[in-house]
């Protein structure tokens, strides 16, 4: 029987996971992992916005073995394409084909800026407790939602928090005591989206007099004195500060021989494969360029490259139909009022994305929450 290795739990891994176990059931799938559970990124956010607990939204890994595949609670120490090894902290496991979805973490940088009082990382879940509290507490000053660089995930993640702490703040009472602002080092709030959905956002944005600071990369934080300081030398206080570090490449994938000079995996961007035999990598640990820079990191994105890329694996190793990648993606961005804009497009489109934005309904926000069920079910019951 032959065996594949997935490395990483989350979108692509997940969707890879399923896909070789329901077409595919006489391949050996283990799927390594170091964290034990999963949930999609905007679960976070409905956490912070008192929508929903995280708790509901997350489910255990150990559900792999019910669906047939081995999960190996265990980090990736390293990582060697040419024999389709990888050396965890649970031992050695080899294989006949690897995928690699291991994902994208904070860059230490920014993580180092969001170390001072009142400073948060917006996207790491284990901080939640500490977002609320300060939250709940603010009654002056200004709420600062910071994307501190690029390339980071989600990119419609940071202005859907704005307008949900905005929301928050509002029903606490304090909104007008209490300012809301963004900050983004990127010219219009979504570049990968284009300019008619960027001044969508922009004008709810402004709509829900939430201040928005374009062009400004953050250079420094003052945790003591609360202010941030910009690439220009402005600077500007807070008394909540909501960070969106950076994405950075897993450092396991540095010496693996598999990262091209930006540090990324660069995978055949149709296709998902490695330079390496019966080596792929899908998802966020991957950079896939496009005609305005690179595919977004979004998990949407990694769960249809997973599917691709273990249709790939399974014609290596059975001879079956193989599959591509067509760049199509979509994203659900939620607005105040439990609504949501629906946002599709073709991102291999030349000269840029061709993208189509649906206006915002409740219709739209059942949506979102069906997706995220329905591909909870499907992966781990």
């Amino acid at each position: 029987m032959s065996r594949v290795l997935i490395l990483g739990g989350g979108f692509g891994g997940l969707a890879a996971a399923r896909e070789l176990r329901t077409a595919h059931p006489d391949l050996e799938v283990t799927l390594v992992s170091a964290a034990d559970a999963f949930y999609m990124g905007f679960a976070k956010l409905w956490d912070l916005a008192g929508t929903r607990p995280l708790a509901a939204g997350t489910r255990s890994l150990t559900a792999l073995e019910d669906r047939g595949v081995r999960f190996v609670p265990a980090e990736v120490t390293a990582i060697d394409p040419a024999s389709c090894t990888a050396e965890t902290t649970a031992g050695t496991i080899e294989a006949d084909a690897l995928l690699v979805a291991l994902g994208a973490g904070p860059s230490p940088a920014h993580r180092e800026l969001l170390s001072g009082e009142g400073a948060f990382d917006l996207y790491d879940g284990r901080e939640l407790p500490g977002m609320h509290a300060a939250l709940d507490a603010v009654d002056e000053g200004r709420v600062l939602v910071s994307i501190l660089g690029g390339p980071f995930k989600c990119p419609p993640a940071p202005f859907e928090a704005a307008l949900l702490v905005d929301e928050r703040l509002r029903a606490q009472g304090v909104r007008d005591r209490v300012g809301v602002a963004i900050s983004t080092p990127q010219p219009i709030t979504l570049p990968v989206a284009g300019p008619d959905a960027s001044r969508y956002v922009a004008g709810f944005l402004a709509e829900r007099d939430i201040e928005l600071f374009a062009e400004s990369p953050v250079t420094a934080v003052d945790g003591a004195a609360r202010v941030v300081t910009f690439g220009d030398g402005s600077t500007t206080d807070y008394r909540v500060l909501l960070g969106v570090p950076a994405s950075a490449p897993p450092p396991v994938v540095a010496g693996s021989g598999l990262a091209a000079p930006s540090g990324w995996i660069e995978p055949d961007r149709h296709t998902l494969a490695t330079g390496m035999e019966r080596v792929y990598a899908v998802g966020d640990c991957t950079n896939i360029p496009n005609a305005i820079g690179a595919l977004p990191k979004a998990g949407v994105f990694a769960a249809a490259q997973g599917e691709v890329a273990a249709a790939n694996i399974a014609a290596d190793l059975l001879g079956t139909e193989r599959a591509h990648f067509d760049g199509h993606g979509f994203c659900f961005l939620e607005l105040p009022g439990e609504k949501v804009a629906y946002v599709e497009g073709d991102f291999y489109a030349e000269p840029r994305p061709a993208v189509t934005l649906t206006e915002a309904d409740d219709a739209q926000f059942r949506a979102k929450q069906a997706y995220e069920q329905e591909r909870l079910t499907a992966w781990l019951g």
